[in-house]
């Protein structure tokens, strides 16, 4: 016999003590003990009431032969249900009429069926949508139970495809516990995932129950033993006017007895409980017991609901690379950004109330290119986490905004419409803007901020977006809190501001440049940088080019981590960008094109005569200095290093910085099919491009050549390399 299957206490830590109670009060929330172990004043905060399904509904089957397989062995139909089996002592016989009595009564409770439509899916597409809007996450990937995710049951027994159809579109209908949660899907998209989940096993059809005067004595029996079972302490029916039987309150119970019992008596529901489980669950009932916090009641309701599927925060969830791959995405431009649902660590102080509360049912899509749907959890749960996620999140000593003054009165707007462009910060390279797509990647509409974020939390991460989240391609104009554009005398405080007033007043006031402009789009940097990610030829589908307004311009492939091109002349055309997110790459528009090697810069291993390693470095974003030359950040192992390109006179010097480490890495610096050297620090290679670097050497590999340079990594300090190029 499987064990219950519960998220909450099977996907986190049980090392600790601490983790062991956390993990029992868990079960005990899931398990429902309190529908008939009372609660004393202290244990109040600690344990709540778990609705189990509602019986039956106008849309929620009553199959006769779903029922009698159901009670006789619960966790057979479905291993791994936190349903006990109540019928475990009776002999077969006992049994046997026990099941058939209970069947006429609650099959007599079932209101008439509401016709509806049938609709046909599709089973490969039903395989898709399930395995990435989120099903697949909670449940086994190929919807079969294995008594280690969320069991689905044998549906094909239980539902005809319309019913299963309705109950995918409003679970809570009849699950309003939350645990299943509303999927936003359309009715077809229903139909699809119905036909998947009903493609296992043929249907099977049901078996009617007499109606004879001998069934409405079994009736009659089927109500009394209802009662008996306190079956309504759990469940609600059309008929749940009884008032709940309890058994010894939690803090009487002899814990070697009863439901924890090796094997529990009859008149004890059976819930085949691991020893596993029935340690944590004693651990919380020996514990002393103590109030709660709002950050400890959010995160018990979070493994409850199994938020951690998705989402990690403060330290609760983990990935898991099996399902990783269901995380998908239509912006396959955006990374991991555009496919894995975000941190919520901090989401209290980074969503309004309302923002979150709309989030939590489901109503607030503003990330259409991730396939994984946020559900809808119901009223109960929203309301609770909404108030506990605010109040564990609640952040002091933060510098507000927008702020009062004079200075900050008049013009705002226009500052801020100033800096979204793409002569101020160029906002719009990544971000929509009030349903307009942006210059570069499709990341979301700045226009939902106003209304969904908090005026200080937008500040701080726009400051540092790192410490939001980290790895994200989200520069910081404002490293270290100083502004790196000139506008507004370099105030970092009034070009935030500036920027959440055009926001709020996006809809009274005019679009940013680049945004109003149609057709051919030529980038010009005149006097400062402009970095811009795109789809180019030679660079790949995650570059980043960077136009100097001296015209020697470069672009970065985020992706495989290194330099990738350098160009003279004219920078970049975005029509291609702007019309289609689906053109082929784009190509420098100037002339003079070199190529850096593909992959990675920097590697630690170096075998001889192997190829380069296409792996082994880990992206981290970039930042711009005051005069908006962009810095690439990237990590080897645990070294942090540090990589810019700048224009001086006709020439592109590089700075790499590494922070302390250990050991000796290795930086591929250019190839090429030969070099040649005349002095010991230039190097001439047979694609006219030169490359002045102290300590670099040839490294032959096939009919190619590198030139690579020796990094020795110091542990007390950063270590520092330079080299130029010229063409």
């Amino acid at each position: 016999m499987a064990q219950p299957v519960v998220p909450g206490f099977d996907r986190s830590p049980n090392k600790s003590p601490a983790d062991q109670i956390t993990a029992g009060m868990v079960l005990i929330n899931e398990l429902n003990c309190i529908a008939c172990h009372a609660t004393n004043d202290k244990q109040n905060n600690r344990f709540e009431t778990r609705p189990a399904p509602v019986l039956f509904t106008t849309h929620n089957s009553s199959s006769g032969s779903w029922l009698k397989r159901w009670l006789n062995e619960p966790n057979n139909l479905k291993p791994g249900t936190i349903m006990p089996d109540l019928l475990h002592g009776l002999d077969q016989h006992d049994k046997a009429h026990a099941i058939n009595a209970l069947c006429h009564y609650l099959v007599s409770l079932a209101p008439p069926l509401e016709n509806q439509e049938v609709i046909i899916g599709e089973l490969n597409k039903g395989k898709k949508l399930y395995q990435t809007i989120g099903c697949a996450q909670c449940h086994s990937p190929d919807a079969k139970d294995n008594g280690k995710d969320i069991p689905l049951g044998k549906l094909q027994l239980k539902y005809q495809q319309s019913q299963l159809i309705q109950f995918l579109l409003n679970p809570l209908h009849t699950r309003p516990a939350g645990r299943m949660p509303r999927i936003p899907t359309t009715k077809k998209e229903a139909s699809h995932i119905a036909a998947f989940l009903l493609s296992h096993t043929p249907m099977i059809k049901d078996t009617m129950l007499a109606k004879n005067p001998s069934a409405l004595k079994l009736r009659d029996e089927g109500k009394v033993l209802y009662k008996k079972l306190r079956c309504s302490n759990c469940h609600i029916t059309r008929d749940s006017n009884t008032l709940p039987t309890l058994s010894k309150p939690l803090a009487q119970l002899d814990l070697g007895k009863g439901c924890l019992s090796p094997k529990p008596p009859k008149a004890a529901p059976h819930f085949h409980l691991s020893a596993k489980q029935k340690k944590a669950i004693t651990a919380a009932l020996k514990s002393k017991p103590t109030k709660l916090t709002v950050k400890e009641r959010a995160h018990h309701r979070m493994r409850q609901l199994n938020c951690t599927a998705c989402h990690m925060r403060d330290g609760l969830g983990e990935t898991n690379p099996l399902r990783d791959q269901y995380f998908t995405t239509t912006g396959n431009d955006l990374g991991d950004e555009g496919r894995i649902p975000p941190s919520l660590t901090g989401v209290g102080s980074k969503l309004t109330e309302s923002a979150l509360h709309k989030v939590l049912r489901g109503y607030d899509s503003i990330r259409p290119y991730m396939a994984t749907r946020m559900p809808d959890f119901g009223e109960i749960h929203a309301k609770f986490l909404v108030h506990n996620l605010s109040a564990a999140d609640m952040r002091t000593n933060v510098k507000p905004t927008p702020r009062e003054g004079e200075e900050n009165k008049v013009g705002r707007n226009q500052y801020g419409r100033d800096l979204m462009g793409v002569k101020g910060l160029n906002c719009i390279a990544c971000h929509q803007l009030g349903g307009h797509k942006s210059l570069g990647i499709q990341m979301t509409d700045l226009a939902h901020s106003p209304k969904r974020l908090q005026p200080e939390w937008f500040r701080d991460y726009l400051i540092n977006p790192a410490d939001f989240r980290p790895g994200t391609r989200m520069p910081s104009f404002w490293p270290g809190g100083k502004a790196v554009s000139p506008i507004l005398g370099h105030n970092t405080e009034r070009q935030i501001d500036s920027l959440w007033v055009y926001l709020n007043e996006l809809e009274q006031t005019r679009l940013p440049d680049g945004l109003e402009k149609k057709g051919s789009f030529e980038l010009k940097p005149d006097k400062r940088p402009i970095v811009f990610r795109t789809f180019l030829e030679g660079a790949g589908t995650h570059a980043i080019a960077i136009g100097f307004p001296e015209g020697i311009h470069a672009a970065f492939d985020s992706e495989n981590v290194g330099w990738s091109l350098v160009w003279r002349r004219q920078f970049l055309d975005a029509e291609s960008t702007w019309d289609d997110r689906f053109t082929p790459l784009t190509r420098p528009l100037g002339i003079d094109v070199r190529s850096f090697p593909s992959g990675p810069t920097i590697t630690a291993a170096l075998p001889d005569n192997k190829p380069w390693p296409k792996i082994g470095l880990d992206f981290r974003g970039y930042r711009l200095d005051k005069d908006g030359i962009p810095t690439m950040l990237y990590r080897h192992g645990k070294t942090e290093i540090a990589d810019t390109l700048v224009p001086i006179k006709k020439e592109l010097y590089r700075r790499i910085e590494f922070d302390s480490g250990k050991g000796m890495l290795w930086v591929r610096l250019a190839v090429a099919n030969a070099f040649e050297s005349s002095d010991a620090k230039v190097w001439s290679a047979t694609n006219n491009l030169t490359i002045i670097a102290p300590q670099a050497r040839v490294r032959t590999t096939g009919d190619r050549c590198e030139l690579i340079l020796p990094v020795k990594l110091n542990l007390n300090a950063r270590t520092q390399i330079e080299a130029k190029y010229a063409w």
